[in-house]
C-alpha cells in the first residue's frame, strides 16, 4: 500500500478524533513501560545492533545536570560504541569540548579516548597536545589531603599508569608523523624508566627501527617473540627490507599466514602490505594488484604508519595501469586500440579478474571515446559486483583520486552503482550528492520510474529544491498518469512537505490535478495541498482549499472525510482569525456528529471560540 494511502486509511479510520488534537498528551505514545537501561543496551550491541544501540542511547541518555554520574557512565559506553565502529571522527569531534559538572576521572579518561582516537586519524600533533596537557595535569596535581600511606601508595601507582600509558600513545603519535628520531627517543627514555618486555612495548621498537631504515635491529627485537602471531607482519616486513628473505619466500610466508583462522583483522592487512610491497619486489604486477584492492578495502584496520607502508586510492589506480600495460605487452596490443583491450579483458576475467580489472581501467582513465570508456566503467563496476567487498573498494577507489576531483568526473555507470551503495548502507545525504550530477537514466530502465526515484533520493538527502525541480520537470514531460504512478509521485511529495519545501510542494500538487480526472484523487490532493498552506501560516487559504476537499464533488456530503476537512478548515478559521465563520463550521459538525466523545471536543472549541471573540 502506498504512503499516501495509508495516510488517508488513518484519517478515515480515525474520522473526527483529528479534532482531539487540541488536547493530544504526547505521553501517550510513549511505547515504553519503563526507561531503557544502559544494561538492556549493552545486550543489544551483543546481537551485533551497534547502530541501532547508539539511537537509543541518544534518545535516552540521562540528563548531565539531573544524573551526571549516570550520564557519564552512558557517555563512556557511547565512546566504546563509536570505538566498535572504528568512528575516530566522531570520537574526536565528540569529546573536543567537554561540558561542566563532569569529574577529574572522567576528563582524564575523554581525553585519553580523544588521544587515540586522533592517532587513529593519523593527526600526531594535535594527538601530542591532548596528551601533554594530561601530563602536566597529574604532576601538578597533589594528593588526597589525608590520604594515608597506603592510599598515597595507590595513588602514586595510578598516577604512574596513566602516564606511562599516554606516553606510549606520544610515540604512537611520532610514529604515525613519520617522525622517527623523535619516537626513538621517547621509546628509549620510556624503556630506561620501565625496563618492561611487553610485547606491545616490543611492536613500537621494532616499528621504530623500520622506520629509521634499521631492519636488521627490528629482526633482532622481534626473535624473542617471534612465536606471538602479532609479530609476523612486521618480522616478514623487517626481513624483506633487510634482504634477510627474499621476495617470493616473503611474499609466500604472509600469503600462508593469511590462511590461518587466527589472524584478526589488524593483521590481515598488515599482511597484505608485506605481500604487496614483495610481489612489488618480485615483479608480480597481478598480486601487488591483488594486494592493493584487499589493503584498500580493509584500509581500516590497516595499524602500519603511513610512514612505513602507504596506499591510498591513487597507488591502487597507477598499480592497475601498469599491470594493464603488462598485459598489453603480454598480448601484444596496441595503445589506442581500445576495442581490442576490452576483448582481453573480457576473455581474461574467468582465470585473471584483477587483470580484466586492469585492463578495464586502463580504457576508463585514457580511452578514445566516451562510448568506450563509459563501456569500460561498465564492466569494471561489473567484476567488482562478483568480488568480495567489491562495492567497499568501489567506495574507496572513487571516494577522493586526483583521477576524479569532482563526482561529475566520476564514470556515469560508477555513479549510478555508488547511488545503489550510498542508498543500502542509509547514506541518504551521499546518494542525493551524487543525483544531483546523473541526469539520465541506465539504459533499458523505466524513465518515470527512474525519475521518481532520483527525485525522491534528492528530496530526502540535502538537494530537497532540486528534487521538487526534478518533479516538475517530470509533470512537464508526462501525459495523464495511471494510478499507479500518481500513487508513487505523490509519495515523493508528501516527502518534499517533510523537508519544509511547502511551496513546491503546492504547486506539484496543483501540477498533479491535471494529470488525473479521478474525483477521489483530486479530492485527496485538496487536503493535501491545504496541508502545506497550514505549515507556511496561511491559514485563510489553508481554509479554502480544506473546505474545496470537503465539498469535492458533492457539497452536501458529510461522510468522515468530508467531516475532518471541514474540522481542519474551522481550525484554519480561527487561526485566521475569522471566528465567526469557524464557529458556524463547528456548529455544522456539531449537527450531524453523533459520538459523545467528539461532540463534547466540539463544544469545547465552540467555547474556546467564545472566549476569544
Amino acid at each position: 500500500m502506498s504512503q499516501h494511502r495509508k495516510k488517508i486509511k488513518a484519517l478515515l479510520r480515525t474520522g473526527l478524533t483529528v479534532c482531539c488534537l487540541s488536547s493530544f498528551n504526547a505521553h501517550s505514545l510513549n511505547i515504553h513501560n519503563s526507561a531503557t537501561t544502559l544494561e538492556e543496551i549493552n545486550l543489544i550491541a551483543e546481537t551485533g545492533a551497534i547502530d541501532l544501540s547508539i539511537r537509543i542511547l541518544e534518545r535516552e541518555q540521562p540528563i548531565l545536570k539531573k544524573q551526571p554520574t549516570q550520564w557519564m557512565a552512558w557517555e563512556r559506553q557511547r565512546i566504546q560504541f563509536y570505538k566498535t565502529r572504528k568512528q575516530w571522527q566522531q570520537i574526536s569531534e565528540r569529546l573536543v569540548v567537554l561540558p561542566d559538572f563532569v569529574d577529574a576521572d572522567f576528563i582524564f579518561w575523554a581525553r585519553t579516548e580523544r588521544a587515540i582516537a586522533l592517532i587513529a586519524l593519523r593527526q600526531g600533533e594535535k594527538a601530542r597536545r591532548e596528551l601533554r596537557g594530561l601530563i602536566w595535569r597529574v604532576n601538578t596535581s597533589s594528593l588526597s589531603n589525608g590520604a594515608t600511606t597506603k592510599e598515597k601508595i595507590t595513588q602514586e601507582k595510578i598516577t604512574l599508569e596513566k602516564i606511562t600509558k599516554w606516553r606510549r600513545l606520544i610515540i604512537e603519535s611520532y610514529l604515525v608523523d613519520g617522525r622517527a628520531g623523535d619516537a626513538q627517543t621517547a621509546s628509549i627514555r620510556l624503556q630506561q624508566d620501565l625496563d618492561t618486555t611487553e610485547l606491545n612495548d616490543i611492536l613500537v621498537q621494532a616499528r621504530i627501527a623500520i622506520l629509521n631504515n634499521q631492519a636488521e635491529e627490528a629482526i633482532g627485537l622481534l626473535k624473542p617473540v617471534a612465536d606471538k602471531a602479532e609479530t609476523a607482519a612486521l618480522m616478514l616486513l623487517a626481513q624483506l627490507r633487510a634482504e634477510q628473505r627474499s621476495p617470493k619466500r616473503v611474499m609466500q610466508a604472509a600469503l600462508s599466514h593469511l590462511k590461518s583462522k587466527d589472524t584478526n583483522k589488524e593483521l590481515k592487512a598488515n599482511l597484505w602490505a608485506v605481500v604487496a610491497e614483495a610481489a612489488q619486489r618480485k615483479g608480480n604486477r597481478g598480486m601487488a594488484t591483488k594486494a592493493l584492492e584487499r589493503i584498500l578495502i580493509d584500509n581500516k584496520n590497516l595499524t602500519l604508519p603511513k610512514s612505513i607502508y602507504h596506499v591510498d586510492s591513487d597507488v591502487l589506480w597507477d598499480a592497475y595501469i601498469d599491470y594493464a600495460l603488462s598485459i598489453s605487452n603480454e598480448q601484444q596490443l596496441l595503445i589506442g586500440d581500445d576495442p581490442k583491450w576490452l576483448d582481453v579483458a573480457s576473455r581474461i576475467e574467468k582465470k585473471r579478474p584483477v587483470g580484466a580489472r586492469a585492463m578495464s581501467v586502463f580504457i576508463m582513465l585514457r580511452g578514445k571515446s566516451p562510448a568506450l570508456r563509459e563501456q569500460a566503467s561498465a564492466k569494471f563496476v561489473a567484476s567488482l559486483a562478483k568480488m568480495d567487498s567489491g562495492n567497499r573498494l568501489l567506495i574507496e577507489l572513487f571516494k577522493t583520486s586526483r583521477h576524479f576531483p569532482k563526482t561529475q568526473n566520476i564514470p556515469k555507470p560508477v555513479r549510478h552503482t555508488l547511488v545503489d551503495i550510498a542508498l543500502s548502507n542509509s547514506d541518504i545525504d551521499r546518494a542525493s550528492e551524487l543525483m544531483a550530477t546523473i541526469g539520465e537514466p541506465p539504459e533499458g530502465s523505466d524513465q518515470f520510474m527512474w525519475s521518481l526515484r532520483r527525485a525522491r533520493i534528492l528530496v530526502l538527502g540535502t538537494q530537497a529544491e532540486v528534487g521538487g525541480k526534478a518533479l516538475s520537470d517530470l509533470l512537464e514531460k508526462g501525459k495523464e498518469l495511471d494510478q499507479d504512478q500518481i500513487d508513487k509521485l505523490l509519495q515523493v511529495v508528501f516527502d518534499l512537505q517533510t523537508a519544509g519545501q511547502h511551496e513546491q510542494a503546492f504547486n506539484l500538487f496543483a501540477k498533479v490535478l491535471t494529470k488525473t480526472k479521478d474525483e477521489k484523487i483530486q479530492r485527496e490532493i485538496y487536503y493535501w495541498m491545504a496541508d502545506s498552506r497550514k505549515s507556511q501560516e496561511r491559514y485563510a487559504d489553508a481554509a479554502q482549499l480544506y473546505l474545496k476537499s470537503a465539498m469535492h464533488p458533492d457539497p452536501e456530503n458529510m461522510d468522515p472525510w468530508a467531516q475532518t476537512a471541514h474540522y481542519q478548515a474551522a481550525e484554519s478559521l480561527a487561526r485566521a482569525g475569522l471566528y465567526d465563520d469557524a464557529t458556524v463550521l463547528f456548529k455544522r459538525l456539531l449537527r450531524v456528529t453523533e459520538d459523545p466523545a467528539r461532540r463534547a471536543t466540539l463544544k469545547r472549541e465552540l467555547q474556546r471560540l467564545w472566549a476569544l471573540q
